[in-house]
C-alpha cells in the first residue's frame, strides 16, 4: 500500500480527524464558534462545518481523504436574512459541498490558494440555494491524503 501526503496547508491539519465514513462531515461544533466578528466592511465569515470526505476512484483503485474547516462570507446586511435561512438548510449544505468534493479531478488541488474547488463548492451552493446570500467561502486546516492500492 502506498500512501502520500500531498498537501497540508495548516499546523493544526495534523491533528485526528473526528469525521469519518463514506463522505460524511463530521458534526459542527457549538454555534457560538459559528460566527467571525465583522470586518471593516461588516461582512461576516460563517462557518459552515468542518469535512471529512473519502474518495473512491475505482478505475485507478485510489483513494482520496480530503479534510478541510469551510466558512462563508456573509455582507452584514444580508447576514440577518442568511441566519433562519441557514438553520433550516445545514443538510442541504453539507450535501452540495460533499457532491463538489467528489467531482473535483485530483489536479485541481495542486493550486495552493484551491481557486477551482471553492468556486465548484461555492456555484453548487449558488445554484442549489439561491435563497442563501453567501459572497465566497474559505477554506482552512485543508489536507489531502492519497492512497493507491
Amino acid at each position: 500500500m502506498f500512501a502520500v501526503a500531498v498537501w497540508c496547508l495548516s499546523a493544526t491539519a495534523a491533528r485526528a480527524s473526528g469525521g469519518g465514513g463514506h463522505g460524511e462531515a463530521a458534526p459542527a461544533k457549538a454555534e457560538a464558534d459559528a460566527v467571525s466578528d465583522p470586518s471593516a466592511d461588516g461582512s461576516r465569515a460563517v462557518k459552515l462545518g468542518e469535512f471529512s470526505i473519502r474518495v473512491y476512484h475505482t478505475v485507478s483503485t485510489r483513494k482520496d481523504n480530503v479534510s478541510f474547516i469551510l466558512q462563508a462570507v456573509v455582507s452584514k446586511d444580508k447576514y440577518q436574512a442568511f441566519e433562519p435561512i441557514y438553520s433550516h438548510r445545514k443538510n442541504k449544505v453539507r450535501d452540495q459541498v460533499v457532491v463538489a468534493t467528489r467531482l473535483v479531478p485530483i489536479d485541481d488541488y495542486d493550486d495552493p490558494e484551491l481557486k477551482k474547488f471553492r468556486r465548484r463548492i461555492l456555484l453548487r451552493l449558488r445554484r442549489t440555494l439561491p435563497e442563501l446570500p453567501i459572497e465566497d467561502v474559505y477554506l482552512s486546516d485543508f489536507s489531502l491524503m492519497s492512497e493507491s492500492t
